[in-house]
């Protein structure tokens, strides 16, 4: 039986986590609990041999209604042979007369399963109360995480950034509840990281886009305005230019999202191939800017997805060449499993170069030209964060940077 959007109808009726622990507490307690009044009641009833013999007889005990006589203290010539005689005291009367008499095997039987079942009743209904108790105390830290999610929840929902105000932080002993807030807390630090990247990113974006567009519009209202004036050869070209741009930031998004996120058809790539396509590919490029390059390749082929591969090496050398001296030179390399790029361009702060893989970072002395849209080296990080690749970004001392990347 299932109700639309709940589940089947039995999950909707199961009892709390705390119930269910306070069911299997007392259940526990009741098996462990009749087992020892059965052991008990079993070795008594089958194992001693009983010879009881009674120190009053029916007669002296006082009936409803009578008078209570003191009675007289039992002699050991009055009683059989190994018959056990008590000491004469001034409780003796009391002791006869308001003591729970056994006469037989049955009297104590009946006096053990009595007194057995009453304290056994007792002490499941106590055990069922301190289960509950004890149920609630454990499963405490459960609601502080359910706090955190909710509170979580609502910063993703409202926009708000709560997520640095939903940590757990549980105090106590190190136990499997710590260990579980802890991965709370470092999952919610996470998402925090990525939330804040995504809004960054988005504001990076939206920036990069904006500008070609506003420039575009610019030279159109200018065109508009004194249309006698407008030399149309130059304005188209810089509409091109502009235009050509804005393409390539689109196509670097486009990227950028299939290697975090596409699909990815992995299968067996011959590397050495693909750069030397690369490399003559970017020849044109590099010879109008005076730059030579210098290649020394060996045989890899590597298990991943050919055309984020190719973007991977396209984009390495398109940041070699737009960000390198003019007339310098951009030499590649393929060592064992690693794949190196270095140009000679200007010095690079170490500190910010290891923050160039970021979407839209540009260090000292890297700007947007060219066509560049500072999407490069995030892109490559991408790829290789997707194919289990090392990214190591090295400043060269003299100059330049130089990015290796181990398959």
């Amino acid at each position: 039986m299932t109700r639309p959007g709940h589940g089947t109808y039995w999950q909707s009726r199961r009892l709390s986590a705390r119930a269910r622990l306070t069911a299997t507490f007392t259940g526990l307690l009741f098996v462990v609990g009749a087992a020892i009044v059965t052991s008990v009641f079993l070795v008594m009833r089958y194992l001693p041999r009983y010879d009881i013999t009674a120190l009053a007889s029916p007669a002296d005990v006082t009936q409803p209604g009578e008078v209570a006589t003191a009675a007289p203290a039992p002699t050991t010539d009055a009683l059989p042979e190994g018959a056990w005689a008590p000491h004469a005291s001034p409780f003796s009367d009391v002791l006869v007369r308001d003591t729970l008499t056994i006469n037989g095997e049955g009297d104590l039987l009946r006096v053990l399963s009595t007194t057995s079942l009453v304290v056994f009743a007792v002490v499941l209904v106590l055990g069922a109360w301190l289960s509950w108790i004890l149920a609630g105390r454990l499963l405490r830290p459960l609601d502080h995480l359910t706090d955190a999610a909710r509170t979580a929840e609502l910063g993703q929902a409202t926009r708000r950034p709560t997520l640095e105000r939903g940590r757990v932080a549980l105090s106590g002993p190190h136990d499997e509840f710590h260990r579980l807030a802890a991965a709370f807390d470092a999952m919610l630090e996470r998402l925090d990281v990525a939330y804040r990247a995504q809004q960054h990113f988005a504001a990076n974006a939206s920036h990069e886009l904006r500008t070609p567009l506003a420039t575009t519009q610019a030279m159109l209202d200018v065109a508009l305005a004194e249309p006698a004036s407008v030399d149309v050869e130059q304005l188209g070209r810089r509409l091109r230019e502009t235009n050509t741009r804005s393409l390539k930031t689109v196509e670097a998004l486009l990227t950028l999202a299939d290697a975090t996120g596409g699909q990815v058809d992995d299968g067996p790539v011959d590397l050495r191939a693909l750069v030397e396509e690369a490399v003559a590919r970017a020849v044109p490029a590099a010879a109008t800017a005076g730059t030579t390059f210098e290649h020394d390749l060996d045989d890899l082929v590597v298990d991943g997805d050919h055309v984020l591969l190719t973007a991977l090496v396209a984009n390495l050398l398109d940041n070699a060449l737009q960000h390198g001296r003019p007339g310098g030179h951009v030499g590649v390399t393929l060592r064992g499993r690693t794949l190196t790029v270095v140009n000679d361009g200007d010095v690079l702060d170490p500190d910010e170069v290891a923050k160039l893989s970021e979407a839209f970072r540009r260090g000292a002395g890297r700007v947007a030209g060219a066509g560049g849209h500072g999407l490069g080296l995030a892109i490559v990080s991408a790829i290789c964060d997707r194919h289990e690749a090392g990214l190591e970004l090295v400043a060269v001392p003299g100059g330049g940077l130089r990015v290796d990347v181990a398959f």
